[in-house]
């Protein structure tokens, strides 16, 4: 968001936001229209929440349908009367009833679409580390029969409620154009009935906070991003344990359920090659990546266009990466990169194998910043995104 945000500004727009009270905030004078989040200011993730009535309350009317969200976007626009509403994320924060009340103040609408939530209950399609779509072939009750969201039958009926109140209120007929990042996404949802020329495919991009500098090869396969299960870091760590003659650094919040079961494993195994850098931020995260060799994303569900690998692309990193979602769309298999079957520690090795050699590490780094230049560049973004933003007004 706040990328998008500064390369509208630097092309002379102004961007007015709307979001939730939170004590992480960037100040902003429009905080006056923000609405309370649920639980407290401090409270982000689910399991952060206090469980108390008022929290549940606020917990079904977000993902449902939120009256007081829609008053206050409502207010908003009445206000500052912006010439089109840009949504990046709502989902159990604001409501969908955020897009109803833009609407009905007659801005055009454009929602950005991150992962797979108007599909799957879960966001995610993934039960038991597999893909799943029974909710797409049977129906919704298959998610509250296997309780999968949060591992809750009361959670899972929540939202399976709130997705059939959407279909009744046809909430997303409020949305002029939805912007998905990769085509994968596109194509899921034109082939479960969204209509194709609402979806554009405008791919994400990056910007480095410190100097690029030349293109370096590294002595170390690196992972960053969120270790939680569904991003395959146990994958990784199987590869590496055969593998004790190379280093595999780890870096962000490891404090999850999944980042303790594996520093369990590791230390238990006595796997000396594998260590955790946890969370790191602007500078210091990409020093650590200008040092790595390579970068992997072993992503078990279908993982939609990472920024992990757009990062490592802008600093000539070869990326190995799992064969489904959008990651085929990211990494060329021999290319820029290698692919291999989600969740095959075996076959994650033997690529890893395959970049020993200095010049071919070389060759495909530099291959991934010419992908980064071509394809996911901010200029590109913008390009793509202003034309998009220019067509809905005009009409």
């Amino acid at each position: 968001m706040f990328n998008i945000k500064k390369i509208l500004e630097e092309h002379g727009h102004e961007v007015i936001p709307f979001s939730i009270h939170s004590n992480k905030n960037v100040e902003t004078e429009y905080s006056r229209y923000f609405v309370e989040p649920i639980g407290s200011r401090d409270a982000t993730y689910f399991d952060e929440y206090k469980k108390t009535p008022k929290t549940i309350w606020q917990m079904v009317t977000r993902s449902v349908y939120s009256l007081e969200v829609k008053r206050a976007i409502k207010k908003e626009i009445a206000d500052v009367k912006p010439d089109i509403v840009y949504t990046i994320h709502f989902v159990n924060k604001l409501s969908p009833s955020v897009l109803k009340g833009a609407k009905e103040m007659g801005v055009p609408v454009v929602s950005r679409l991150s992962d797979y939530f108007m599909l799957c209950p879960r966001f995610d399609f993934l039960r038991d580390k597999k893909i799943c779509e029974d909710c797409l072939t049977c129906g919704y009750k298959s998610c509250v029969k296997n309780r999968c969201v949060k591992g809750s039958l009361a959670v899972s009926l929540i939202r399976v409620f709130s997705m059939k109140v959407h279909e009744w209120l046809h909430v997303y007929d409020n949305v002029d154009a939805f912007v998905t990042p990769s085509n994968f996404l596109k194509q899921k949802l034109v082939s479960n009935g969204y209509d194709a020329k609402k979806i554009h495919c405008i791919p994400t991009f990056t910007t480095s906070k410190t100097e690029v500098g030349e293109p370096a090869v590294g002595d170390y396969g690196l992972y960053f991003g969120r270790v939680d299960e569904e991003k395959g870091v146990e994958t990784a760590v199987r590869a590496y344990e055969k593998m004790p003659d190379r280093v595999l650094k780890i870096m962000g919040n490891d404090d999850t359920d999944e980042g303790r079961k594996l520093k369990s494993y590791v230390k238990e195994h006595g796997l000396k090659n594998i260590e955790f850098l946890g969370y790191k931020t602007g500078a210091d995260l990409e020093e650590v990546i200008k040092g790595a060799r390579f970068t992997l994303i072993p992503s078990i569900w279908y993982d939609n266009l990472p920024n992990t690998a757009l990062e490592s692309f802008q600093y000539s990193k070869p990326v190995i990466a799992s064969d489904i979602g959008s990651l085929p769309e990211l990494v060329e298999d021999g290319v820029n990169g290698y692919l291999f079957e989600a969740g095959d520690a075996e076959q994650l090795r033997e690529k890893i194998q395959l970049l020993d050699d200095d010049e071919k590490v070389a060759k495909m780094g530099a291959k991934s910043r010419s992908r980064l230049e071509e394809r996911f560049a901010p200029e590109k973004h913008y390009s793509d995104l202003i034309n998009l933003f220019d067509n809905l007004v005009k009409k």
